[in-house]
């Protein structure tokens, strides 16, 4: 690898640094060990030879022979490596010395801190003084000569005067450490420089092939890993740290890999379920922008998928440069913004608004919104759209299928009658032709062909009522007679399934603001699913009665439709109003559009349906709607057969 790479100049840089660092400092000890090693050496010396000058002296005063001690000094003076001698009394006067110049002078600072009297607990050892001399350091000796018994003739006791006196000897500066610093500038130098330049490149050899050549091949790994080849495997060998890095690497990349396609797959599996839906869906971002939009919303706007994401919402739904007026029309991503801001959850939301196909022409449509966060955290709204086009054919498509179920019912509600007009007039027309039947009987007969007839007419006026396309506005309809014709029309397949029915509704003239084929529908709906829910038979019970409150239209009536079945699980009642969601208890496959149809036709005329229910105890469903007389309102309407509720179901009870 070159040195001209970032980490390879930096290593080098740092590690020449960090060498000649670590030299000087070895350099710098060494001659610093030497340096205090050679000054041991010359302390242990010279005591040698204070010890050894101690005797002589010893030696010269048993003889007193001063002149030979005199000479004594003036020898040791000038020996080599010794600057100086002199023999000083313990009053500080310098008896003897090498340079006659110093004879008999006072030399007291010599001795300052020395205890060298009788008055002294323990008499001072020798002293070693080093001190600044030609820019190395010099040695002084300041040696006390002890008194000995044998000298006590000439210097009294050894307890009066326990120090004869004192010698103090001058060494030149260490000669020996001025041949380390020079022999130090002649090849110790250059040798030190030369083993370091041979470390150095052993070193950046071995950095080289162990660390940088290593790293060089990580990063070009991770490169490709940041490029989204997960795929690259790293040929780094070995057992060292950097090796378990590059398995590692290898590792997280095979974890990534695998984590990558789980996402993909999952992805694909979440816009394949979207695609699934039949409503168009759209999840938009809080910047209009179309997070993801299922086939069934492209196809409604006559566009391709792939057009449609990441596209501005107002642009591909409603053919305009800048988002919807707030004012104007109610936006799901403002409201749901506004909410946000108020530090409130967004709650579901429900408008109606025209949509633009690619060609130009408008679609109305029905939005149901509601708020969502992304992984990221960050907000979403998604939005169930429903042309209403297609809502009004769902909702008549479904009434005439449950039309259809009705007619085993209706076809022996009518059968019966007209067995008995038959039998009548074939036994007229018997009578009449052997002239056997009386005036009075024929009236009979004739009386009961038109009862019956009356029967199959009023069926035939329920069914086209249930039948009807729902009005564009809401009209008091009459809730008992609705009932009372559902009941009717339900009543062979109710006594089929063993279910008995208990009607309530206060007051019995009670009218809503509905469709009367609107409300018919719902009713057919609740008690078929009702009777369904009791396949071995049970109660059905039927309530009406106003609601306490204010609203802003008006105050609300609540009919609440009860049954004695299976029940309903409590994870399955929040998917009970959803459309094709169908659990029914008989066994037999649903539409699963009769209650999501329902809510649909409660809500879009102002009204609420719920539901409640214990697991085989039974359920309960309640549908309020705005009640056509909260401001006082004449006496209820009586039903086109012209009684209140001609089906045989009394108040109270069937």
């Amino acid at each position: 690898m070159s040195l001209s790479t970032s980490l390879a100049r930096r290593l080098a840089l740092k590690l020449t640094l960090a060498f000649v660092a670590v030299a000087a400092g070895l350099l710098a000890a060494s001659i610093w060990t030497g340096r205090l090693a050679l000054q041991r050496e010359h302390e242990a010396a010279s005591l040698r030879m204070a010890a050894l000058f101690e005797a002589s002296l010893h030696n010269a005063m048993l003889k007193r022979d001063l002149p030979g001690l005199e000479s004594l000094l003036e020898r040791t003076g000038s020996l080599p490596g010794l600057q100086a001698a002199a023999l000083l009394e313990p009053g500080g006067e310098v008896r003897f010395a090498s340079a006659r110049a110093r004879l008999h002078a006072r030399e007291a600072d010599a001795l300052a801190g020395l205890c060298i009297h009788a008055a002294c607990g323990a008499l001072s050892a020798p002293r070693l003084a080093w001190r600044e001399q030609d820019g190395t350091q010099a040695l002084r000796v300041t040696y006390p000569v002890r008194n000995q018994p044998r000298c006590g003739g000439c210097h009294g006791p050894v307890a009066a005067k326990p120090v004869n006196g004192v010698l103090l000897l001058d060494f030149l500066p260490m000669a020996a450490e001025q041949t380390a610093r020079q022999r130090a500038g002649t090849w110790l130098l250059p040798v030190s420089l030369a083993a370091l330049a041979l470390l150095g490149l052993a070193t950046a050899w071995v950095l080289r092939r162990e660390v940088l050549q290593p790293v060089s091949a990580l990063a070009t790994l991770a490169g490709r890993y940041a490029q989204g080849d997960l795929s690259a495997r790293s040929a780094v060998a070995g057992q060292d740290e950097l090796a378990w890095l590059a398995r590692g690497f290898d590792h997280m990349a095979a974890q990534l890999q695998a984590q990558m396609a789980e996402v993909s797959a999952q992805g694909d599996f979440l816009q394949a379920l979207v695609d699934a839906s039949p409503d168009p869906m759209v999840v938009l971002a809080d910047d209009h922008r179309i997070v993801l939009a299922n086939v069934a919303y492209a196809l409604l706007l006559g566009r391709r998928a792939e057009e449609v994401i990441g596209q501005p919402c107002h642009r591909i739904s409603r053919s305009q440069a800048d988002p919807c007026p707030a004012t104007l029309l109610q936006c799901p991503l403002a409201q749901c913004r506004s909410h946000r801001a108020a530090g409130e959850a967004p709650p579901p939301l429900r408008t109606v608004m025209s949509f633009r196909h690619a060609d130009g022409r408008p679609i109305d449509v029905e939005v149901h919104a509601a708020a969502l966060t992304g992984r990221h955290g960050e907000p979403l709204v998604v939005e169930l759209i429903r042309p209403l086009e297609d809502q009004v054919r769902a909702s008549q498509e479904q009434r005439l299928s449950a039309i259809g179920l009705l007619a085993n019912g209706v076809a022996h509600e009518i059968h019966n009658p007209l067995a008995s007009i038959r039998l009548a007039l074939q036994s007229s027309l018997r009578g009449l032709a052997d002239e056997s039947i009386e005036r009075e009987e024929l009236i009979e007969y004739l009386r009961l062909v038109d009862d019956q007839i009356d029967r199959c007419v009023s069926i035939t006026q329920r069914l086209l009522r249930l039948s009807e396309p729902s009005a564009e506005l809401a009209q008091p309809v009459a809730v008992r007679a609705a009932v009372d014709d559902v009941l009717a029309l339900l009543a062979e397949e109710m006594h089929r399934a063993g279910v008995r029915c208990e009607l309530q509704i206060e007051p019995p003239a009670a009218r809503v603001l509905m469709d009367e084929g609107e409300l018919r529908q719902v009713v057919v709906n609740l008690v078929q699913n009702a009777v369904r829910a009791m396949p071995g038979g049970g109660l059905l019970r039927i309530e009406g009665e106003r609601m306490d409150g204010e609203r802003v239209e008006g105050a609300m009536l609540r009919l609440a439709v009860t049954d004695t079945g299976v029940g309903i699980p409590p994870e399955q009642l929040p998917l009970i109003f959803l459309p094709f969601y169908s659990r029914r208890a008989d066994g037999r496959r649903g539409t699963g559009l009769g209650l999501a149809i329902c809510k649909g036709l409660v809500e879009q005329r102002g009204g609420a349906i719920r539901a409640s229910s214990r697991p085989g105890e039974g359920s309960r469903f309640e549908v309020d709607l705005p009640d056509a007389d909260a401001g006082g309102s004449p006496p209820g309407e009586r039903s086109e057969s012209g009684e209140p509720g001609g089906t045989g179901f009394t108040e109270g009870a069937s």
